[in-house]
């Protein structure tokens, strides 16, 4: 483990089980503490050492192991409290890799059906998180406002990976499993270019992701014809394996100590459910633009309020 401000965090953990034991501490003090530990997670206090993990599971072949990396980069990666200027859409990349390690619950709680379409954020995210959650939720009238926008967005000059993981998607409404195959290659070979760290390029996690997507959307014989990438960023061991065991037990890879124990239920814990807000919209700031007044955004205080009551 490579902890940034070891000893803040400690300190923050030391006061929270101090306040936790005493009985006489209301909760709200306790939730308090948490949250600003929570939070200090969110803004990379504590950082995995994930580029050498990686290289350790896939030079051993051990795709539980792999698989429980994933799940814990991807917890990582989703918890609350450090803001993005976007929607719901932020977080799709890390919903690509929830699936591929099997955790399938995240979707409905990153993409909740009840707040819509995405409108804020980087085009691509907001494309295909439309078109995901048209697909996933079966939504007629979602599908009839995301499939043109996905339709239009593939013929742009965007790059090939993210027209290609659009593209991906709208194969598999029309359950075309050849096209499906071809752009997942295609989804492979045009993340190389994209501007990725050494060790996410090394291995494509939303590539598995939107593989194991494809079993949870489409028939299991039309599934089992589509043709894995042949590409060095995806491994062909890994998605067989995930293949045999569609429901994986979902394990940390790095299990904290005792003197640490509540990161592993931070981790562990359900994701923050998405809440969206208009926080400019009753405000009259010569600093803001008009046009952020109509604007909606991911509510990170509310969603840390929310997951440090689950825990």
């Amino acid at each position: 483990m490579d902890m940034v401000n070891t000893q803040y965090i400690e300190q923050c953990i030391i006061k929270y089980e101090k306040i936790k034991n005493n009985t006489n501490v209301a909760t709200a003090e306790n939730n308090e503490v948490l949250a600003k530990l929570i939070k200090s997670m969110s803004h990379g206090f504590i950082k995995t050492n994930y580029d050498n993990w990686l290289e350790q599971c896939l030079l051993q072949e051990d795709w539980q192991k792999l698989n429980n990396l994933i799940f814990q980069q991807m917890r990582y990666r989703l918890l609350p409290g450090s803001s993005g200027g976007y929607d719901h859409c932020r977080n799709i990349l890390p919903v690509l890799e929830a699936f591929a390690c099997g955790d399938n619950n995240v979707l409905e709680r990153i993409l909740p059906h009840e707040l819509g379409l995405t409108k804020n954020g980087y085009p691509f995210y907001i494309v295909i998180s439309n078109l995901l959650m048209a697909l996933w939720y079966k939504d007629d009238t979602l599908l009839k406002l995301a499939i043109p926008a996905a339709e239009k967005f593939i013929g742009t000059k965007k790059p090939q990976w993210e027209r290609s993981g659009v593209a991906f998607l709208l194969s598999l409404h029309k359950k075309d499993v050849e096209a499906v195959g071809e752009h997942l290659q295609d989804f492979c070979t045009g993340y190389m270019r994209a501007d990725f760290t050494k060790a996410m390029k090394q291995l494509c996690v939303p590539a598995h992701g939107l593989y194991s997507l494809a079993e949870k959307l489409i028939p299991t014989e039309l599934f089992q014809q589509i043709k894995m990438p042949e590409h060095k960023n995806f491994s062909k061991g890994f998605a067989k394996w995930r293949n045999e065991n569609p429901h994986p037990k979902l394990y940390l890879y790095f299990e904290y100590p005792p003197s640490l124990g509540i990161l592993n239920q931070i981790f562990m814990a359900p994701v923050a459910k998405s809440i969206i807000s208009q926080p400019y919209l009753q405000k009259d700031n010569p600093h803001h633009s008009p046009q952020l007044k109509n604007v909606w955004f991911l509510d990170e205080e509310a969603m840390l309020k929310g997951f440090v009551e689950n825990i």
